[in-house]
C-alpha cells in the first residue's frame, strides 16, 4: 500500500509538470487497472472591476509631502501630522539664549516624484489637540489644528540649490529648513527651567505636534525620510586658558525633537481620480497607490465546479496582463516593480502586489501579517511578460468551494511593501507587510483573452 501511494505522488508530480493547455481529462495508460489517477484541466474567465477606497492603514514614521497630477490616474496630494520625541536638551545649562527654531524635512532627492524645480510652498500648523492613534489616511487636520493660523510658510523647490549643507547634499539627501517662531523654543526653555517638562508626556502636552501641507504649487512630491525640530541656542561657559586663567566663552548648540516610530504620525492622502478610472470598461481595470484605487477580481466558483467538479485542486494559476505605462517624463511606476539592482544586505523591503479576500484586509494590515499562501498571496511585476503572475492560488479557491460552492470568490489586488530578513541559508523571509505608500499605478487588461484562471485538479482511487 505504501509503495502504491509513493508511486501515485511521483506520477502526480510528473503529470503536473507536463500539463499543457490542450489537456482536458487525462488518464495514465501505464497505471494498474485497480488504481485510477485522473487529472482534470479547465480554464475559466474571471471578471474584474476598479474600486475606490476611502483610506488605508498607514502606521509609519515616513510620509509624502506635496501634490502631483497624472493624466491617467488623477491628482494625489499628501500631507501629515506628527508628534515629536523630546531631546534631553539644555536642562543643566545657565544663561541660555534661544537664537532660532527650525523645522527640518529630510528627503532623498532621487526618490522624488515629479519636477524637482517646480515652485512649491509648505505651510506649518501647530497641533493644539493631542493626536489619537488613528492610523488611517483619512484623518482630518481640522479636528486637531487651527487651520486659520499657520505658524510658518516657506517657499521651496525640491532641488534646493541654496542648501548650505554640502556634505548632506553629496549623499543625495536634501532638506527643507523652515524657520519657526522663536517663542516655541523660549516656551520650551521656560518649561524645562521651571521643572514643568520632565517626561515625554509632559513634552507632548506642551507641544502636541505639527501639521505640514503644501499650500501652493503642484507637480512634485517629496518622500519624507525624517522630520525634526531644532532649537538653536547659545550659553556662556567657563574655560581655562593655557595659563590656567578663568575666562568666559559663548557656546552655540541645539536641541533636536524628532518624529520617530515611538510616537504618532498621521498621514493624509487626498485622491481626485480621473472620472474614467471607475467607469465600467470592458478592456481595462486600474490600480493606484497610495490609497485610492484597487482592482477586484471575481472568480466564478460555479463555473469551475461545472467544468471539473469538486476535485482536489493541485494548481490554480492566475496571470494578469498589464498595458505599457504612459509615455511621459513623470509617469507613475508600476506597483510591485522589482528593484533594479540586487543588494547583499541581510534585510530590507520590497514592493509587491498582494492578492487577498476583502474581508481579511483590515486585520491583515493592522496586525502586519505576511502572505501565507493559504488565504493571501504576493508577487512582483514580471517585465518580460508585462504581467503579475500568481503561480498557485489553489488553497483559497479550494476553501471557497468547500465553504460556499454557490458563491463567487472575490479577491482584491493591493500594492504592498514587505519587510524581509535573510536567514542563515541566505533565503529572504518576509516578516511584515504594509501598504505601499509611494505613488504608483498600473492599468490591467480585461476581457476573455486576458483574465483567465487555469485550474488543474486530480481524482484518485486506490484499491487494496
Amino acid at each position: 500500500m505504501k509503495t502504491k501511494r509513493f508511486v501515485f505522488y511521483l506520477l502526480l508530480g510528473i503529470i503536473y509538470m507536463s500539463c499543457d493547455d490542450t489537456v482536458g481529462t487525462v488518464g495514465l495508460g501505464t497505471q494498474p487497472d485497480e488504481d485510477k489517477i485522473s487529472v482534470f484541466d479547465t480554464t475559466v474567465v474571471i471578471e474584474a472591476r476598479t474600486i475606490e477606497v476611502d483610506s488605508i492603514y498607514a502606521k509609519t514614521n515616513n510620509s509624502l509631502l506635496g501634490e502631483f497630477y497624472d493624466p491617467t490616474y488623477g491628482n494625489i496630494k499628501s500631507s501629515y501630522m506628527c508628534q515629536y520625541y523630546p531631546s534631553i536638551g539644555f536642562s543643566r545649562l545657565d544663561s541660555i539664549a534661544i537664537d532660532s527654531v527650525r523645522l527640518n524635512v529630510y528627503y532623498y532627492l532621487y526618490s522624488i516624484l515629479g519636477d524637482t524645480l517646480a515652485p512649491m510652498e509648505v505651510s506649518v500648523f501647530r497641533v493644539v489637540k493631542p493626536l489619537e492613534k488613528h492610523y488611517y489616511t483619512n484623518a482630518d487636520p481640522k479636528g486637531y489644528c487651527d487651520m486659520n493660523r499657520p505658524i510658518a510658510k516657506y517657499a521651496f523647490t525640491a532641488r534646493n540649490y541654496n542648501m548650505a549643507d554640502s556634505a548632506l547634499q553629496a549623499s543625495g539627501y536634501y532638506r527643507i529648513s523652515i524657520p519657526l517662531p522663536v517663542e516655541i523654543g523660549q516656551d520650551y526653555l521656560n518649561g524645562v527651567t521651571e521643572d514643568k517638562i520632565n517626561t515625554v508626556e509632559d513634552f507632548l502636552a506642551f507641544f502636541p505636534g505639527t501639521y505640514l501641507t503644501t499650500t501652493y504649487g503642484t507637480g512634485c512630491m517629496l518622500p519624507v525620510d525624517m522630520t525634526e525640530i531644532t532649537v538653536h541656542y547659545s550659553h556662556e561657559t567657563h574655560l581655562k586658558d593655557m595659563n590656567g586663567n578663568d575666562s568666559m566663552a559663548i557656546v552655540r548648540d541645539f536641541a533636536a525633537f524628532t518624529a520617530t516610530k515611538e510616537i504618532i504620525q498621521l498621514n493624509k492622502f487626498e485622491n481626485k481620480n480621473s472620472a474614467f478610472l471607475t467607469q465600467d470598461d470592458s478592456t481595462k481595470t486600474y490600480i493606484k497607490s497610495p490609497a485610492g484605487v484597487f482592482t477586484e477580481l471575481t472568480i466564478p466558483i460555479k463555473e469551475i465546479i461545472k467544468g471539473i467538479g469538486k476535485k482536489k485542486f493541485s494548481s490554480v494559476a492566475l496571470s494578469l496582463k498589464a498595458y505599457p505605462k504612459d509615455d511621459w517624463a513623470y509617469s507613475l511606476s508600476f506597483p510591485g516593480l522589482p528593484p533594479t539592482s540586487t543588494s547583499s544586505s541581510t534585510s530590507g523591503s520590497k514592493a509587491k502586489m498582494l492578492l487577498i479576500e476583502p474581508d481579511s484586509v483590515t486585520n491583515f494590515f493592522e496586525t502586519k501579517k505576511i502572505a501565507d499562501g493559504q488565504t493571501s498571496y504576493t508577487t512582483q511585476f514580471t517585465s518580460s511578460t508585462y504581467s503579475y503572475d500568481f503561480s498557485n492560488i489553489a488553497n483559497v479557491v479550494q476553501n471557497a468551494i468547500d465553504k460556499a460552492p454557490d458563491k463567487d470568490l472575490k479577491l482584491w489586488l493591493i500594492p504592498v511593501q514587505t519587510t524581509w530578513y535573510s536567514d542563515s541559508y541566505g533565503r529572504e523571509l518576509d516578516y511584515m507587510t504594509s501598504h505601499y505608500l509611494y505613488p504608483s499605478g498600473v492599468t490591467l487588461k480585461r476581457g476573455k483573452d486576458n483574465l483567465l484562471v487555469r485550474v488543474i485538479a486530480t481524482d484518485l482511487t486506490i484499491n487494496n
